[in-house]
């Protein structure tokens, strides 16, 4: 049976854990601080700068780069659009115009709007307005998958293409989701990924990544306290939502007429293969598979992702 799946978001993290790990020899216990420094000064090197967008309901920390037609890169439910997407932005910036927001209520954008996919859908369409874009090729990876559609069929910003990495749209399978649920021994999907405990982290990493690397506490403590402590209500209210937002967008055959592709890592333990290739030939996507990769490909083997974009965006 199909259903509305309640959870495709918080799995874009594995950029994160394994950069953090490889940080913790080189920067001791204020790994976050520093390591974050090190990857703003990498983009700007890059022409790749940081900005924010305000309105009196809220604020949109973004990254804007480069030259030619525009991409917007849209990340998942955990981290932010830096560390998410670094390595896109950097790589495409020299043909195109790469925009990168930090999604409400993640990295350093917030608001005082409803917390739902409409708000964030709103939040990006007001974003690109002020950048006087009008046509974009949007890439969601997980939650920012469900936002790319959303765009899409709201069409107040022209999407010229759409990329989808590990997002299974609609056509999710709940008795996959329970699988999860049961695995990781929780009532509700809501517990994994939102939670109060910094020692709880490790249990989302296990879930979300093909290597399960090993988080010192030390660094899971400053990661918990810098992209988990806050805005747990927030956090919970778009979770909760989602699915009776995703009937603006339950049909799949509406995105026929859009150039699609949908990217899957072949080891993706929250949404398996087959929920990617069902919702790639629901949509009549170009489906293209990562191997030995998990939920976020791009993290895993990013120059595979990276060629596949690439050749996806000529």
């Amino acid at each position: 049976m199909l259903v509305n799946v309640s959870l495709n978001s918080n799995f874009s993290m594995r950029s994160l854990f394994v950069f953090l790990s490889a940080l913790t020899f080189l920067f001791g216990c204020r790994v976050l601080d520093k390591g974050t420094r090190r990857l703003e000064k990498q983009l700007n090197r890059k022409g790749i700068f940081a900005h924010d967008f305000r309105t009196d309901s809220l604020n949109v920390h973004y990254w804007k780069g480069g030259s030619g037609p525009a991409i917007l890169f849209l990340h998942g439910f955990g981290g932010d659009a830096m560390l998410t997407w670094r390595k896109e932005l950097i790589a495409l910036s020299k043909t195109h115009t790469v925009i990168a927001p930090d999604l409400l209520w993640f990295g350093e954008s917030e608001a005082i709007l409803a917390p739902n996919l409409a708000s964030q859908r709103k939040a990006i369409e007001a974003l690109c307005t002020s950048l006087h874009i009008d046509s974009v090729a949007i890439a969601g990876q997980s939650y920012g998958g469900f936002l790319a559609l959303d765009l899409a069929v709201s069409g107040k910003i022209k999407a010229t293409k759409l990329l989808i990495a590990n997002s299974p749209g609609t056509t999710f399978h709940q008795e996959e989701l329970d699988k999860v649920r049961t695995a990781y021994q929780v009532q509700t999907i809501d517990e994994l990924f939102v939670f109060d405990k910094p020692e709880l982290l490790q249990r989302l990493i296990n879930l979300s990544t093909y290597s399960d690397p090993k988080i010192p506490r030390k660094v899971a403590a400053q990661l918990y306290d810098r992209y988990f402590s806050k805005h747990h209500i927030e956090l919970r209210g778009l979770m909760q939502s989602l699915p009776l937002e995703q009937q603006r967008f339950n049909d799949p055959s509406f995105f026929r007429k859009f150039k699609m592709m949908v990217l899957w890592g072949e080891k993706d333990e929250l949404f398996p293969l087959a929920e990617g290739k069902f919702f790639a030939e629901s949509t009549g996507a170009r489906f293209e598979v990562i191997l030995k990769c998990g939920h976020a490909p791009q993290m895993d083997d990013h120059r595979s992702f990276l060629k596949l974009v690439k050749a996806f965006l000529e």
